[in-house]
């Protein structure tokens, strides 16, 4: 039940990445990002009706003001990345955050990594050189330089590093409250630490916020469903396995970029987003 729910997540995440991507013609970056938060509040909130509502101590709301605030700055680079580039070039980047999760846990934790750990890093550093295989043809190192000269490639690993923190930060607001009730929490949070950062730059883009409600609560929609199954999932079974299944996101990615925006190299996109999704997987059964 755990995958299935895990691969509804990733579904429900590359739609909404598909959304943002479209609905970023018509706002910032950051104006993106709260509409990602606020408006699947509409969806999220009535849940509280229909759940327990946990007993909180000081560690869940620790955990809260670390994930809320690290996600500040993420989820604008995320919009920025999204905005700028292509789907299928910026998305799978996220399949990544293996590599940072086992790099974190060795220097904080003092976990050693294995033969299979070792096989999983190489195979998504293959994927992620794939990505970029067309740039191969001006010398056998541009694939790699091209990531850090797309800004879109760059935000997104920057992204990827600081999920590998979050998600187990996350998890352990989830062990001291509820998977639904953390999820809920957390928007809420999200929306309104983003609302004086909006309000602010809103008199300098003069975007009309009020506009496009039905495309935005579409946005808000896909977010609230993403949300409900990733929590759900995360708190059945181990947080790398979890992570590295969701990366099937970065697969509905490419092809939405594919059939929506028209964007090219899919095939080789697929084929490293394919290797990446495995590399993770390894990894997970490390």
């Amino acid at each position: 039940m755990w995958y299935l729910i895990t691969v509804l997540s990733g579904f429900s995440f590359a739609t909404a990445d598909a959304l943002s991507k479209k609905e970023s013609r018509y706002m910032s970056s950051i104006h993106l990002a709260w509409v990602r938060e606020a408006f699947a509040l509409p969806f999220l909130l009535p849940i509280l009706f229909f759940i327990d509502i946990p007993k909180l101590d000081a560690v869940f709301w620790i955990a809260m003001i670390i994930c809320v605030g690290m996600d500040l700055v993420t989820t604008i680079l995320y919009m920025k990345a999204i905005k700028i580039a292509p789907l299928s070039l910026t998305i799978p980047y996220m399949g990544l955050t293996p590599i940072f999760t086992m790099i974190i846990s060795y220097f904080v934790l003092g976990e050693t990594t294995s033969v299979l750990g070792i096989l999983g890093i190489a195979l998504i550093s293959v994927g992620a050189y794939i990505l970029q295989i067309d740039r191969a043809k001006y010398g056998f190192f541009e694939p790699i330089k091209a990531i850090f000269k797309n800004k879109g490639s760059l935000y997104m690993l920057i992204v990827s590093m600081a999920y590998a923190i979050t998600a187990n930060i996350g998890k352990v607001a989830i062990q001291h409250s509820s998977p639904l009730f953390m999820c809920i929490i957390y928007f809420t949070l999200l929306a309104i630490a983003f609302q004086p950062i909006v309000i602010i730059s809103k008199g300098r883009h003069h975007y009309k916020l009020e506009k496009r409600y039905s495309q935005k609560l579409m946005i808000g929609f896909a977010m609230a469903l993403m949300a409900v199954s990733h929590f759900t999932a995360i708190s059945m079974i181990n947080v790398a396995y979890m992570i590295s299944i969701k990366r099937i996101s970065l697969l509905f990615a490419i092809l939405y970029g594919w059939l929506f925006f028209k964007e090219q190299n899919i095939k080789e996109r697929l084929f490293g987003g394919v290797i990446i999704i495995i590399g993770a997987a390894v990894i997970a059964i490390a």
